[in-house]
């Protein structure tokens, strides 16, 4: 009898969390987004030779990352809310992204420092140094502790900008 109500129970967890699927499906697509983004950081020189270029360069995803909340609230507009959204609904929405994406982009950050650029770290050093940054500052800035907790929080911080701006766009028209 115990391990039945537990199996009900874990079941109303697995059916809430189906309100979600739509939210993790596009962090999937914003993580994988990330990784091919620092694969194409690496092929076009911006972790060796344009490294100087880094910093604006690695901006520029924002907005393409603008245009997953963009599309992540139509896609959830149409098959979730059968097409009538408030502003209300998608900025929750979106927040909900913004965290999905956080818890993910640890994930992302490791794989893509590990199998991507393994000498990303040390080129960031490097470079930093070399235009004045003490060498203990650089390290600490460039550590893949301190790197996967700023992604995160950037990720999310964005995020929730991106899902009141990207909300007030699908939202239904009144």
């Amino acid at each position: 009898m115990f391990a039945y109500a537990d199996f009900l129970i874990a079941i109303s967890k697995i059916q809430k969390m189906s309100k979600f699927k739509i939210e993790f499906k596009w962090a999937i697509y914003y993580t994988f987004l990330g990784i091919m983004w620092f694969q194409l950081e690496k092929y076009l020189g911006f972790h060796d030779k344009y490294i100087a270029n880094h910093p604006a360069f690695t901006n520029l995803i924002y907005i393409i990352i603008f245009g997953i909340y963009v599309l992540f609230l139509i896609d959830k507009k149409k098959n979730f809310f059968n097409g009538i959204m408030s502003w209300q609904q998608g900025f929750l929405s979106g927040v909900i992204l913004a965290i999905f994406a956080m818890i993910l982009t640890p994930f992302a950050t490791y794989f893509s420092l590990k199998y991507v650029n393994p000498d990303f770290f040390t080129n960031m050093i490097n470079y930093s140094v070399s235009k004045g940054m003490k060498l203990e500052n650089a390290q600490a800035m460039f550590g893949t502790t301190a790197y996967m907790i700023f992604a995160s929080f950037g990720n999310f911080s964005f995020g929730i900008i991106f899902a009141a701006l990207a909300s007030a766009i699908v939202k239904t028209k009144k």
